[in-house]
């Protein structure tokens, strides 16, 4: 049925489709709504289970109970003890993009959650500070496995009208996980028990229980189905859930075209590899915003705020531990409102204005932050101090803008299929190592400078600002296959991509000459 159907070029491209059907909201068929029931608890819960343990070393850190079962660590072993979830997640690497890619999307996020379960099982019962430590490896190399596969699925499954805003909402789940932790911490602080500390470890492993529940229920990437041969599968996938089981649906027919040439055209070059990421100006350009990108989620001073606010409090006089907690349940939640109406923006003004207005505010805001922790160390001003929390909270802001909505939406768009797990697997894989030098060291940084440690931060988010301004395209209202061009094409330009749409249009209006004449009066 579906090389019948699409032997020829159809008469529109999927962008025109969509320009000519957004005055009619999101198309929510039947077939949508049940796809999306499976999707949230099968691919965005994923990131819960990341946000969550990015909130629960911090939260712990303020526990009683579990400062006194692991001998309160601080330096090193404190450092250790964060950056052993990013070292499993950095050990899980070279295998996330070979099972995605061998075995699909859902086989990855399958066996990744499985992996999860098993290292959170064992973090909640831990006894000692070396088991302790494993486990959150083991959690960590379950994470890199679903991560890797999650946003990919998600932006190769969702109705393309969806794409951007879906993908984008798959990044402020982070702050679901966090929230739930920060409230959960805070609500087992008072128990006399280790207990207060193993209860939100044992929770951790909730999201993945959901996520090996109803990924077996969820379809697979059609795409991945195509490149492995499996055309009427995929085409079946696409008729069911965008074009609501009409196999003759216009977009159905015009994704299915769009893709099955994409993937021959990227056949064409042999291979899958990391090795394609040097072969062509394209590609090399995709690796390094890749590895900016990654990197500029972690040292963006995010993981100071993330997983050491509590040593933060205490540089700015409040030692609580309620207080505390409090406040980080409330910077969660401020995190999570903000997260979401920036995916709103980046399906509604593009993701370079983000990048860009994004970071000249995280430089501006954590300059301030910084101004007023040290203000409140050398002169003791309680009002600096004071400020100085304001600023966390408005810097998050700016921070959730820039990167929390583009961090997996950007890489899924700008790689095409043959290089998209691959290239995910590095992002993660840079993300988790910068993660792990950045936990290693922060807690030695700040023992040893201070507040003028905060200042490394301040200089790193002006040259990410210049990196943003000059690496990243805008690649709003493109689908997955025309962004290609914006790497690809000879200029690597917009002009030139508009010159070929135009083109693309002449030609198939030409296949109709009734159409043709129409146009041109």
């Amino acid at each position: 049925m579906a090389s019948n159907t699409v032997d020829a070029r159809p008469n529109r491209s999927v962008a025109q489709i969509l320009e000519a059907q957004k005055d009619q909201g999101w198309h929510m068929s039947p077939s949508l709504v049940r796809l999306y029931s499976l999707l949230v608890p099968a691919c965005l819960v994923i990131c819960v289970t990341n946000g969550y343990d990015s909130s629960l070393l911090n939260g712990l850190q303020s526990v009683p109970k579990w400062q006194e079962y692991f001998d309160y660590p601080t330096g090193a072993i404190l450092g250790f003890m964060s950056a052993s979830y990013p070292l499993g997640a950095i050990l899980s690497t070279p295998l996330s993009a070979l099972i995605s890619d061998r075995y699909g999307r859902r086989w990855s996020i399958l066996v990744g959650s499985i992996i999860m379960i098993a290292g959170v099982a064992i973090q909640t019962a831990s006894n000692s500070l070396a088991l302790f430590i494993i486990s959150r490896i083991i959690v960590g190399f379950g994470i890199t496995l679903a991560l890797t596969a999650g946003p990919v699925l998600i932006s190769e499954l969702v109705h393309p009208s969806h794409r951007v805003f879906i993908t984008a909402l798959y990044a402020t789940t982070f702050y679901i996980g966090s929230l739930v932790c920060a409230w959960v911490v805070y609500g087992t602080l008072d128990i006399s028990s280790s207990w207060s500390w193993r209860t939100p470890t044992l929770i951790q492993g909730v999201p993945a229980l959901f996520q090996v529940a109803f990924i077996r229920l969820l379809p697979e990437s059609p795409r991945w189905l195509m490149y492995k041969g499996r055309e009427e599968e995929a085409y079946r996938i696409l008729a069911q859930y965008h074009g609501n089981g009409d196999q003759h649906d216009e977009l159905v027919v015009a994704e299915y075209y769009e893709i099955r040439e994409a993937l021959r055209a990227e056949k064409e070059i042999e291979g899958n590899g990391i090795k394609l990421f040097f072969t062509t100006p394209g590609n090399r350009r995709r690796l390094l915003i890749l590895c900016v990108l990654a990197v500029a989620g972690q040292w963006s001073g995010n993981g100071l705020v993330s997983y050491y606010l509590t040593k933060i409090l205490q540089t700015i006089g409040i030692v609580d531990p309620k207080e505390q907690l409090e406040i980080n349940g409330a910077i969660t939640c401020t995190n999570y409102a903000t997260s979401v109406l920036a995916a709103v923006a980046a399906a509604r003004i593009g993701r370079r204005w983000l990048f860009v207005g994004g970071g000249i505010g995280m430089w501006l805001t954590f300059t301030a932050l910084t101004i007023g922790i040290a203000v409140y160390n050398e002169l003791s001003l309680d009002g600096a101090g004071k400020a100085a929390l304001g600023f966390i909270f408005i810097y998050y802001t700016t921070f959730n803008l820039a990167l929390n909505p583009t961090l997996y939406l950007y890489p899924s768009e700008i790689l095409p299929f043959n290089l998209r797990a691959t290239g995910m697997s590095i992002m993660i894989f840079t993300n988790k190592a910068a993660l792990f030098f950045n936990q290693f060291v922060n807690p030695i940084g700040m023992d040893d400078l201070g507040w003028k440690y905060y200042l490394v931060y301040v200089a790193w988010l002006l040259v990410e600002v210049l990196l943003f301004y000059l690496f990243f395209p805008e690649t709003y209202g493109k689908t997955l296959e025309s962004i290609a061009e914006i790497f690809d094409s000879p200029k690597g330009g917009v002009d030139d991509i508009t010159v070929r749409e135009k083109e693309d249009q002449m030609k198939a209006t030409h296949m109709d000459g009734a159409s043709l004449h129409k146009e041109n009066v």
